[in-house]
């Protein structure tokens, strides 16, 4: 029951599983930017960062486009962030070992690879598999998971706690140059049944309302920005809905009232690596590198 009546409170989510969510969502569209945006990611569609790897002394990130399930043939993204080797192939397989899917060869994008499986079988417990030369890396991909504010989810780590996953959705809006934060414990979940007995909605990641979040940019050398509340009364998202609780905070946004220059984010084209940090009570969360492109892109 807990579950349930926190769910109530979480303004800031907007799922799109009813007509007033489409609706709300519409609304946002026009009036948020003042012009309309007609693509919308369909519900448990969209991208998930899945942190990096090194293999044969290169660092990659990896991602994935939309779910992952038997019979469906998904996509998996690999970019090179540091070094020279080239990822040969890449499969899914169960904690034994078993392969779900044959393994594949890629898509070569300039230092940015695509991964096409097609698992055979259930992939419950299954990971992904990345092979450079004779080393292998697996790599967890959140089933279920999916961004639910048209931006890019990704895991977040906590310092203090190796075993702990938090989530991120940050989504871009490449005409203006803004860029919205949310925070959650538990992310956005299709397909699997929910977690809690709740399918779907996420849990909100609060945080105090004086937290500053950092974004580096390592394709963007020397280039950071600060995220903060909008204010810290109510922190209304773009709709207007407030997002505040006790205090505390599952969402932020640039450049907000900070003074804080947008310019060099801006454009429908802009792409990025993007990572993310800040601190709570001393303890400090951040994410692995992952590539940001505008909304608009998806």
């Amino acid at each position: 029951e807990v579950a349930m009546a926190t769910f109530e409170h979480d303004a800031d989510i907007t799922l799109r599983d009813d007509d007033a969510g489409a609706k709300k969502q519409k609304t946002e569209q026009e009036n948020g930017h003042g012009h309309s945006h007609e693509h919308r990611t369909k519900p448990g569609e969209g991208i998930v960062a899945l942190g990096t790897v090194t293999l044969g002394g290169a660092t990659f990130m990896i991602d994935r486009e939309g779910q992952i399930e038997a019979g469906k043939e998904s996509t998996f993204g690999v970019e090179l962030i540091s070094g020279t080797a080239t990822p040969s192939a890449a499969w899914l397989a169960n904690p034994d070992g078993a392969k779900l899917c044959e393994p594949v060869t890629s898509e070569d994008h300039n230092l940015h690879w695509h991964f096409k499986v097609l698992p055979l079988m259930p992939v419950k417990k299954s990971k992904f598999v990345l092979r450079v030369g004779t080393e292998e890396a697996v790599v967890d991909f959140v089933r279920g998971a999916a961004p639910c504010n048209d931006g890019i989810l990704t895991v977040l780590k906590a310092a203090h706690a190796a075993e702990w996953r938090g989530y991120l959705e940050l989504k871009l809006h490449g005409d203006a140059g803004d860029l919205e934060l949310w925070l959650y414990t538990v992310p956005a979940v299709f397909g699997v049944g929910g977690w809690g007995g709740v399918s779907g909605k996420p849990t909100p990641f609060d945080v105090p309302k004086e937290t500053v979040v950092r974004l580096s940019f390592p394709s963007h050398p020397g280039k950071t920005l600060e995220m903060r509340v909008r204010n810290t009364d109510k922190n209304e998202d773009e709709d207007g809905t407030p997002n505040m609780r006790g205090g505390g905070t599952n969402y932020f946004i640039f450049p907000g009232e900070t003074g804080q220059d947008p310019e060099w984010i801006k454009g429908e084209t802009w792409r990025g690596v993007a990572t993310l940090a800040f601190e709570v009570d001393g303890k400090s969360y951040a994410c692995d590198p992952f590539v940001l492109v505008p909304h608009e892109a998806l």
